[in-house]
């Protein structure tokens, strides 16, 4: 079998959780290599729905699950989760931790920007990418030989922060001493034996700390190189990566969103795509497929072993009309370079109009396959990867994992 990654290529929120699990059936090991507790990954499996904030989404799947060193950990999230979901899980000895000092400067920092606040989840997530890089955040390992979590040298100049008790450790240290193992030689001795593995990133491309909309981005890389530092694996034994996307747009929080709508019209898309984020319910920010933007996130994620799913289009079937940016338009002037957003801010979208997508019975064309699609869906499939140069290897058109329309069978070759 061979590995591959699934990453988002938009503001996050892109489907990732579907489109994992729907995979993750295929692959021996299931493996989260970044982010945190911030993530919000949404599976519907028959009538249940479940929310994976720290558990990678294959969960459902019986599959082995592994939490590697680039994954800050908040031992309370994990609790409960494996307290809702039978899974089998080992985290990394090296994953740094999230302690109650953590989640408390999160929200001291946000409230501290007043209307510049990035609009975190407040879980405490960029803080522990901050203490583990000032080399006092307590890893998975420290609280098994015992270690109390010390942030003496930062409590002494932040008045009133919390810290974690004795009590915090102990309780921590139950749940991560049964489950702690070196990920990255148990990933080793999975790929020797040929057994397929699947990485999931949290986030999106357009949220990377350093590729990203800076500073309206996420504390992690979400890009599929991550894979080698985050699990511990090498990129260049990932075989397949793939891309997710929306047929539209969305992002939570602040930073820079040129096919952004408004109005009675967004409000109707995001009931229809019922974007509202997991993880803290606030309603998603709407619009059209940015192309722009999407070709500059394939161009991060190793494109030539990538192809792309695209998720929700069934949300814009029986809409008056469908556009997608192709360019931005600075000071009367186009261009086509993402980057002049990072550098800019502020772009006006110019646009395509394609054929609006007819309404239809989702549910009977996803028994049917990829030759049932209605022809305008299969000329907005044709439009984007004409665009971006990569391949649409599957178009999901419902939440459901059985709405899912593949191209050929399977989205991975072996």
């Amino acid at each position: 079998m061979k590995n591959a990654v699934v990453i988002g290529l938009q503001w996050g929120d892109e489907g990732k959780g579907k489109i994992i699990d729907y995979l993750a059936a295929d692959f021996n090991a299931i493996v989260r290599f970044n982010g945190g507790s911030n993530a919000g990954h949404t599976v519907k499996a028959g009538r249940e729905k479940h929310i994976f904030h720290i558990l990678p989404s294959g969960a459902l799947r019986g599959k082995q699950l592994y939490l590697g060193s680039g994954v800050v950990l908040d031992p309370d999230s994990l609790r409960k989760e494996l307290e809702a979901e039978n899974a089998r899980v080992k985290v990394d000895y090296r994953c740094s931790l999230v302690t109650p000092f953590e989640k408390w400067l999160d929200r001291r920092l946000e409230e501290s920007r007043g209307g510049s606040a990035i609009g975190t989840t407040g879980r405490g997530i960029g803080p522990a990418y901050a203490t583990r890089m000032l080399r006092v955040a307590p890893r998975v390992a420290d609280l098994i030989q015992g270690k109390q979590p010390d942030y003496t040298s930062l409590t002494s100049i932040i008045a009133g922060a919390e810290i974690p008790t004795p009590e915090w450790a102990k309780s921590a240290r139950d749940i991560l001493e049964p489950i702690a193992a070196d990920v990255p030689a148990e990933l080793m001795e999975i790929d020797t034996k040929g057994d397929g593995i699947l990485f999931e990133g949290a986030q999106g491309a357009l949220l990377d700390l350093d590729y990203g909309t800076y500073p309206f981005v996420t504390s992690s890389h979400t890009i599929a190189s991550y894979v080698g530092v985050g699990a511990g694996f090498s990129v260049n034994m990932v075989d397949s990566v793939i891309g997710v996307a929306k047929a539209y747009q969305t992002r939570v929080g602040a930073g820079p969103f040129p096919t952004e709508l408004g109005g009675a019209f967004a409000e109707d898309l995001r009931t229809r795509g019922d974007e509202f984020g997991s993880t803290t319910g606030r309603p998603r920010r709407v619009g059209w497929l940015d192309l722009v933007s999407l070709k500059y996130s394939v161009s991060l994620n190793e494109p030539k072993k990538l192809s792309l799913i695209i998720t929700k289009a069934d949300v814009l079937s029986g809409m008056k009309e469908l556009k997608v940016a192709v360019a931005y338009s600075f000071e009367g002037s186009e261009t086509t370079d993402f980057t002049r957003l990072i550098s800019c801010g502020n772009a006006q979208p110019v646009y395509e109009d394609l054929e609006p997508l007819p309404a239809a019975d989702w549910g009977m064309i996803a028994k049917q396959g990829w030759d049932a699609m209605p022809i305008e869906l299969k000329k907005f499939v044709d439009f984007v990867e004409n665009y971006l140069r990569v391949e649409v290897s599957a178009v999901s058109v419902g939440p459901e994992r059985e709405m899912i329309i593949e191209r050929r069978r399977r989205v991975i070759s072996y």
